[in-house]
């Protein structure tokens, strides 16, 4: 509802000042909307999320991932390896609730998604809103549960901090600001042309962010130590997270592409998880994860 009274206050805008040269469509509309709104502030959830699920589904499409279990997918199931890395991510955004830090969105709109697609490279992508992905490849090379944990709460610790709205270029909302937040401006045929220029460019700098060029060092080294501690609360053992860094570091040097192409080396995050104080779970439940583990990855052979 406060979405639909902000459209008809931008609509009265444009009768009233007969600023408006051009026919806007409930597309073109919702773009120029969110690009003007998030020119002075972050984006709502609701922005988030329409934000994200557009990232995601241009993520997939962009590199022809497809989704494990399609089938159940399509019908409205979750069987397999995909309700199992759900279930686990599922308790790690739980505990990313509780374990809040300033700054933090741990509560997505819609939920969170966690996807399993199948490929051969070794990686894991996330988008705002709460959208998970992790590779077939990534999955296999988890040796338990507890490293399938760290693959995922690294991923979680993007969304909730933020890390992919944070990639997009100043120079975006400096453009949004001066073609729509400027009183003199109006929203003729090209000044709506460029604003949904912008807002795609800003979508582009969160896909380059997230899979091609990769966050900065500091940023991965932040979901590090943030996963970490997601992790740890939700009653893993942290240690899996360097443990299965070591697996990256005895790949990394015969593969490309994947993580490998966007984190920083093994090595140098081994090292700083090091420093990271979050605590280290009890093992009581390790006979439980090994066996749900083992059956669950067992479904990708």
């Amino acid at each position: 509802m406060r979405r639909l009274k902000s459209y008809g206050v931008m609509l009265g805008a444009c009768v009233s000042l007969l600023a408006c040269a051009v026919n806007l469509t409930p597309e073109g509309l919702m773009k120029t909307f969110t690009a003007i709104q998030d020119a002075n502030k972050d984006l709502t959830p609701e922005n988030e999320y329409y934000v994200g699920r557009s990232v995601a589904t241009n993520l997939l499409a962009r590199h022809d991932y497809r989704y494990r279990d399609t089938e159940a997918i399509a019908r409205g199931d979750l069987i397999g390896i995909t309700e199992y890395v759900g279930t686990v991510g599922a308790l790690l955004a739980a505990s990313a609730t509780e374990t809040e830090r300033k700054g933090d969105r741990p509560s997505p709109i819609a939920g969170w998604h966690f996807t399993v697609v199948e490929h051969d490279s070794i990686n894991a992508f996330a988008a705002p809103g709460g959208y998970v992905f992790v590779t077939t490849a990534a999955v296999k090379a988890a040796k338990s549960e507890d490293e399938l944990a760290a693959i995922l709460a690294h991923e979680v610790a993007h969304v909730v901090r933020g890390h992919a709205l944070g990639s997009i270029k100043k120079s975006r909302w400096a453009g949004v600001a001066k073609e729509a937040v400027n009183n003199s401006v109006t929203l003729d045929e090209a000044a709506l042309g460029e604003l949904t220029q912008v807002f795609d460019g800003a979508m582009n700098d969160m896909m380059d962010a997230i899979f091609v060029k990769g966050y900065s060092r500091d940023t991965e080294f932040e979901a590090d130590s943030v996963g970490a501690a997601i992790m740890a609360y939700a009653g893993y053992d942290t240690r899996a997270f360097a443990s299965y860094l070591e697996t990256l570091r005895a790949k990394q040097g015969n593969t490309k592409g994947g993580m490998f192409a966007t984190h920083p080396s093994a090595a140098d995050r081994i090292k700083l998880l090091g420093k990271t104080d979050a605590a280290r779970a009890d093992g009581h439940a390790l006979a439980a994860r090994s066996a749900r583990f083992a059956t669950a990855r067992a479904s990708l052979n």
